[in-house]
């Protein structure tokens, strides 16, 4: 028996009258995840899935569902492995169902199914991506495809991912009502020719079908019948491979699973064409819908941002440009009560398929949105913004309005650290396949190793060894030589944590360190910034000073929403001339204090003259 902790008193507490529905449900979903976690990953799924029919029965079941024709809870198309569970947490899954059947269906969806994905197992979560969108977003994203010209009485429909109905239940409420004039039965008929779902999880299938039954409840009565199932359960990716199963859509539209994965030798042969390096599902769903989409067809995804910029995403931009015109994109700003355990930026993107006359559009409208606290958006306009020539390139645009005035600077400059005269690489030092040769006593063949904790926040060089498993020394061994580093460079911090600030955050390697130990190693958490020649346009303090700025991360924050800093990314970031740095030099060799060394690089980067 699946056991459970959970009191007669905590039940009363749960099953009160005076209890409003929203919080029900959240304290719902903290009993729920702690009982799951008791499980094992083996017998978890199982176990979580049959609690969570026993939540949908009781919200079927519950008076304010149906209240014209009574039918019966859809059965499950697969069939449930029985479980048993004890009383107190069958009567938590009854509470937690009467308690949605309270809410408007498309709340209630959204709270169901972030529950069902909460208490899966947590890899099985992570390795697929699988997080509920929020309805404010969700009805963003519907209005912003409207406003990109959608009718939804005319269109066909399709979610590729489509989990358990978080956007097709409120299509589904928007075609009925531009439909209203159609009979009970026609509605239905045209619903199921215009609205399609794909999921390869049965049980988040089944769980779409549950509301949009919900979300047609009164047409049903009427008709007198059940809407016929709109989702197949499939992997969509391999689904539409087979060409015999191809269809297209005026309008794609869903939250994609996002994470890397393996591909067939066909499936990379048929995606080449978006595909640099390792492949990321949301990228091969962003291609699958950009497939699906009929000329003159609206795309709006909900995904990650890193595709912005990241290099392994080169090609999936050089594709989207190709084939379509990216309208507008949302960027969500912070992640807290937004995505329950999403650590990954996130935007709403809306796209219109090229037909052979579209004109290039370069231009993006740009928005930062904002979750209140009452669960409702504020949406600022950030100002529209034009994306760089090159289609491979990273699209540098304000991710909040703060950034619009760096990025108009941005698009007036030409040079880079390349231009600079360096190069980027990442240190050679991965500590546990050399942990032998680490020590805390120095020998005659050792070096210091520079660890990440050696670049302080505030641009200063400490040599240290702090933290765990962290030793002083090197002992060099033959063939080792690719791990010395022996001259000046800057020193940048390779990864971040999302609560910091800054992401660029840098010192310089001194030239005291070589005249004492003529080489050091540097570990794989340090980007190194080296001199590509002995007379860099950029002396390494002017650099690592004017990397280190407020501004400069502000810039860099507009390329990357990640926080590991990358060497594509860096080396993408636009700079200013060499010349518009003399006076900030100056300033150095004069040891002026940080507010005016900060105020100089701010104006540096924020005039818009080249």
């Amino acid at each position: 028996m699946a056991k459970s902790t959970i009191t007669k008193e905590i039940l009363a507490v749960l099953n009160s009258k005076d209890t409003d529905p929203s919080k029900t449900l959240l304290s719902g979903r903290i009993m729920a995840k702690a009982w799951a976690k008791q499980f094992n990953d083996e017998i978890r799924l199982h176990t979580v899935q049959y609690f969570m029919h026993c939540v949908i029965s009781s919200y079927w079941n519950s008076s304010q569902i149906f209240s014209f024709v009574s039918f019966p809870l859809q059965p499950y198309n697969i069939e449930l492995s029985y479980i048993e569970l004890d009383e107190s947490i069958i009567a938590v899954a009854s509470v937690i169902g009467k308690a949605a059947a309270e809410l408007d269906v498309i709340t209630a969806s959204y709270e169901l199914g972030n529950l069902y994905t909460s208490i899966l197992p947590e890899k099985l979560r992570s390795d697929n991506g699988v997080f509920y969108t929020p309805p404010a977003l969700t009805d963003r994203l519907l209005n912003s495809v409207e406003n990109a010209g959608v009718d939804w009485s005319t269109v066909s429909v399709a979610d590729p991912a489509c989990g358990g109905g978080a956007f097709l239940a409120p299509i589904a409420h928007r075609i009925i009502s531009s439909i209203h004039f159609l009979s009970p039965e026609e509605q239905l008929q045209h619903l199921e020719h215009n609205l399609k779902g794909y999921e390869i999880d049965p049980f988040s299938a089944w769980l779409t079908e549950v509301f949009l039954q919900v979300a047609v409840k009164d047409v049903m009565s009427l008709a007198g019948r059940r809407i016929k199932s709109m989702v197949t359960i499939c992997d969509t990716i391999a689904y539409f491979s087979d060409k015999k199963n191809h269809r297209e859509f005026d309008v794609i539209i869903g939250n994609p699973p996002y994470g890397k994965l393996t591909l067939t030798k066909e499936i990379r042969e048929e995606y080449e064409e978006s595909l640099f390096g390792h492949a990321n599902l949301y990228g091969l769903f962003t291609h699958l819908a950009i497939k699906l989409v009929k000329s003159d067809g609206i795309i709006g995804y909900l995904t990650p941002t890193s595709f912005l910029s990241g290099e392994y995403f080169k090609k999936l931009r050089m594709f989207i440009r190709k084939e379509t015109n990216p309208l507008t994109i949302d960027f969500v700003a912070g992640r807290k009560g937004v995505f329950e355990d999403v650590l990954q930026e996130t935007l709403l993107a809306v796209y219109k398929k090229k037909n052979k006359l579209s004109s290039e559009n370069n231009e993006i409208e740009i928005n930062e949105i904002h979750t209140l606290t009452n669960g409702k958006l504020k949406i600022s306009s950030a100002g529209k913004y034009r994306l760089a020539d090159d289609t491979s390139s990273p699209w540098i645009l304000p991710r909040d309005i703060k950034h619009a005035k760096i990025v108009a600077s941005m698009s007036n400059m030409k040079d880079n650290l390349i231009t600079y005269g360096y190069r980027i690489s990442t240190g050679q030092l991965v500590w546990n396949r050399h942990k032998e040769q680490l020590s805390d006593k120095r020998t005659r063949n050792s070096y210091p190793i520079i660890w990440a904790e050696a670049v302080s926040k505030d641009g200063t060089f400490q040599l240290k060894a702090d933290k765990k498993n962290h030793k002083k020394w090197f002992q060099f061994k033959e063939a080792n030589d690719f791990l010395l580093t022996t001259k000046p460079c800057v020193l940048l911090q390779r990864t971040t944590s999302k609560e910091q600030k800054k992401r660029l955050i840098t010192t310089v390697l001194p030239d005291e360190l070589f005249k004492e130990y003529t080489s050091a190693v540097i570990e794989n958490h340090l980007n190194m910034i080296i001199p590509t020649s002995t007379n860099s346009k950029v002396s390494l303090e002017l650099l690592s000073t004017f990397l280190n700025s407020k501004i400069v991360n502000d810039a860099f924050r507009t390329i990357s929403g990640s926080v590991a800093v990358s060497a594509y990314e860096l080396e993408s970031l636009p700079l200013p001339k060499p010349s518009k740095l003399k006076r900030l030099q100056t300033l150095i060799n004069e040891n002026a204090s940080p507010d005016l060394i900060e105020k100089e690089c701010t104006k540096i980067y924020t005039k818009t003259n080249p």
